[in-house]
């Protein structure tokens, strides 16, 4: 027999070559998203891990990575960020698009970062 789904594990986050990213509802909740809040992507040690650099209300002016909430109304969040996605797809050797997973929540200095697992892209 051969299976219909070769792979039933769905992507948390895709970057788009055009700048954008989308960004699950599950991984939302994991970081605690509001619109207006502020995201980054951290490397240490060959790892990638997203992070909320800047909440709502803590910061002034226009911020690269600002998200806010889709109108599909399922919780999902969308930002625009040509430097986060031009990194990201040239480092992964993507040309269109790369969804990838997220891991573990990593707690460090009281700030909680998602391992992206940028080598499997979904």
């Amino acid at each position: 027999m051969k299976s219909i789904l070769s792979s039933s594990r769905k992507h948390d986050i895709s970057f788009h070559a055009s700048g954008r990213i989308d960004i699950s509802a599950y991984i939302a909740r994991k970081l605690s998203l509001s619109a207006g809040d502020v995201i980054d992507i951290a490397q240490e040690s060959g790892e990638w891990y997203l992070y909320v650099k800047l909440r709502v209300g803590s910061y002034v002016g226009r911020h690269d990575g600002r998200v806010w909430a889709t109108s599909n109304g399922r919780g999902t969040f969308r930002t625009w960020s040509k430097a986060i996605t031009n990194y990201v797809l040239s480092a992964t050797g993507g040309t269109e698009c790369l969804r990838c997973p997220c891991g573990v929540e990593v707690l460090k200095d009281n700030i909680k970062y998602l391992t992206i697992i940028h080598r499997c892209s979904l």
